[in-house]
């Protein structure tokens, strides 16, 4: 079978011409509830969180219009199944932060994993925010309440009509706060943080609607000076993140409602891609609409027109004709300008009976990337089988093992294991396992253990443990894993149970590989030189730092508070003269920490049992 086509535009290019003309008006997306918002003035006024119709009756809500300034998305868990926020505590945590934009905060860093994704992205300047007026959109006082509750008017509501203005609300608004501050529910028997924020359907519906308008960052607020750029992808990897339709919904028949809503977004972002002829983008969200739409209930979209069964040519089957014609590719061995070919976006998509069918064809299955990806974020030299096991196509890796796929790789980072185990996929860890993959490190030394301690993945852990044993010097790297990125409460009890050292301080830690200290000494450089960013911070401190300075520097406060209650010193001192209770005086909270810099660790262990949904225990 040829390798090369004929020079002519593919349907795909043909569509994407003819769009230029076509899409301004025509897609819109709908927004069939006023959006109702209130200004920045009346916002840091609130001493409580009334419901929509009350703030209406009194002329405090405004329907927004672009016109008059720019309006913020404010996406937050509810504390209470009645009421999301009783007590006004995340509510002050948001007013709090934006007098610190009004005073002396001036930008807004880049979070840690986006800076590691792209060390180019800039911090937003604070002065952008607040340089016209400002409105707010916050559920509970934007959509309706009290109506849809209504015994004598049960159709009248017009909650569902805000529900599907959603998507039309997030690309209205210039900014999106995801408030995630760790706070318990008044009655001390659960606790919100920035993993079940990632973990809640709602939650994850409102951010992927971001991550599918034309500006996809937003700003994530876990304290009053604790805010943090998350942008760039594999956002919808993170920690306790995924799809919306495999989210936690305290309502279950609430995810019924959210498909139609999460698709208008996505068929939006796909013909706007078209429109930028951004054909990489639109590959790769063509694709991962599998993965965005799991669990719900929708029909996948398939934007280019003109496919026709009995004009195919008859060396591929319907099935990768029809993939060819969507993807505008030719043939198995062509490469897009992002490196990619059609075995990696079908790797991508995980149907694997394309997968299949592409093998059958000849496709490679060790052909790895030759360029890192805008939308994946995965360095060069990517296989199809670590794309597979990222975005858990576990029927994916196996037909790509079957098929003689190599299980270990040269990847710099995102070799099968390591990717499989970051991203809590336990079964395709035990897939590879038993394909004979071996438990080795990347080319920064970061072993597996310590991927599934940065990603919170305890079923992986749990995976590695049936196969190897496990060191306390490895559970202590993994426990310096787990406090640098996302790892919480229920991973630090795990990695203590397997004698984690609490208080080890770091050494050979900063110095593995020589690839890791060039990048280490390179960041160093860069902090000492004024170029300030999160992760040049947490390298300037890293030598001779604790898991709770990590933690601390991190932002990682769920994870502090339970390494403080499982004996973490706060006077140890870093190679740079820092404690523990430094770095909590210097970032003014939360409470529970400031209360353990006076030796009092109660809010801490209570903290830290309620992450691990242990109430019961401390009672």
């Amino acid at each position: 079978m040829a390798c090369c086509g004929a020079r002519s535009l593919t349907p795909l290019a043909q569509y994407a011409r003819s769009l230029r003309t076509q899409l301004d008006d025509g897609e819109k997306l709908p927004m069939l509830f006023p959006m109702y918002t209130v200004p920045l003035g009346t916002l840091l006024e609130m001493t409580k969180i009334e419901h929509h119709e009350a703030l209406k009756a009194r002329d405090v809500l405004v329907e927004f219009q672009r016109n008059m300034g720019n309006a913020a998305f404010v996406s937050h868990q509810w504390v209470d199944s009645s009421h999301p926020d009783p007590e006004c505590k995340q509510m002050r945590v948001l007013q709090e932060a934006l007098k610190e934009m009004m005073g002396n905060l001036k930008s807004i860093p880049v979070d840690l994993l986006s800076e590691g994704h792209n060390p180019n992205l800039k911090p937003l300047p604070t002065s952008k925010i607040l340089s016209e007026p400002l409105f707010f959109w916050y559920d509970y006082f934007s959509c309706p309440q009290t109506e849809c509750l209504s015994e004598h008017f049960p159709h009248s509501s017009k909650l569902p009509d805000a529900i599907n203005s959603i998507p039309a609300y997030v690309d209205k608004c210039s900014f999106f706060f995801a408030l995630v501050p760790v706070l318990e529910n008044p009655s001390g028997t659960n606790l919100i943080t920035p993993f079940t924020w990632n973990s809640r359907g709602w939650c994850r519906l409102e951010r992927s609607c971001r991550e599918l308008s034309q500006n996809k960052s937003w700003i994530q607020v876990k304290g009053p000076n604790d805010l943090q750029l998350i942008s760039g992808a594999g956002a919808s990897l993170r920690a306790g993140s995924g799809p919306v339709g495999e989210g936690a919904f305290t309502v279950p028949e609430d995810r019924s409602k959210l498909g139609p809503v999460l698709m208008k977004a996505l068929k939006r972002k796909l013909l706007w891609l078209l429109k930028a002829q951004d054909l990489p983008g639109f590959r790769f969200l063509l694709n991962h609409q599998m993965f965005l739409s799991r669990g719900l209930d929708c029909n996948l979209f398939e934007p280019v027109p003109g496919f026709e069964q009995n004009h195919m040519d008859m060396d591929f089957s319907p099935l990768v004709m029809k993939f060819f014609h969507q993807n505008g590719f030719r043939s198995i061995c062509e490469r897009d300008s992002a490196g990619f070919s059609p075995l990696h976006y079908a790797a991508l998509n995980g149907d694997p009976a394309l997968i299949q069918d592409l093998l059958a064809l000849q496709a490679d299955p060790d052909q790895v990337t030759r360029k890192v990806h805008p939308d994946l974020g995965f360095e060069s030299g990517a296989s199809s089988l670590a794309i597979s096991c990222a975005f858990k196509n576990n029927e994916a890796v196996r037909l790509l093992i079957s098929a003689r796929g190599r299980v270990a790789s040269s990847a710099i980072i995102a070799r099968p294991l390591i990717v499989a185990a970051g991203l809590n996929n336990a079964e395709a860890v035990q897939i590879l396992l038993r394909a004979r993959c071996l438990l080795e490190s990347n080319s920064f030394d970061l072993t597996p253990l310590e991927s599934a301690a940065s990603g919170a993945a305890l079923e992986v852990m749990e995976e590695l443990l049936r196969h190897s044993m496990i060191s306390s010097m490895d559970a202590t790297h993994a426990l310096y894993s787990a406090a640098t990125c996302a790892g919480g409460a229920e991973f630090v009890y795990r990695l203590v149970e397997m004698r984690a050292d609490v208080n080890a301080q770091t050494c050979d830690w900063c110095n593995r590989t020589a690839l890791y200290r060039a990048i280490h000494t390179l960041l160093v450089l860069q902090h000492r030189f004024h170029k300030v960013t999160i992760f040049n911070t947490l390298m300037y401190h890293a030598k001779g730092a604790t898991p709770l300075m990590l933690a601390l520097l991190s932002g990682n406060d769920e994870c502090a508070a339970a390494l403080i209650a499982a004996g973490a010193k706060l006077n140890l001192r870093n190679s740079r003269g820092l404690t523990a209770a430094d770095l909590i005086r210097r970032r003014s909270g939360p409470e529970f920490l400031l209360e353990a810099c006076e030796g009092r660790v109660e809010a801490c262990q209570r903290v830290s049992l309620l992450a691990c949904g242990w109430v019961e225990m401390y009672f």
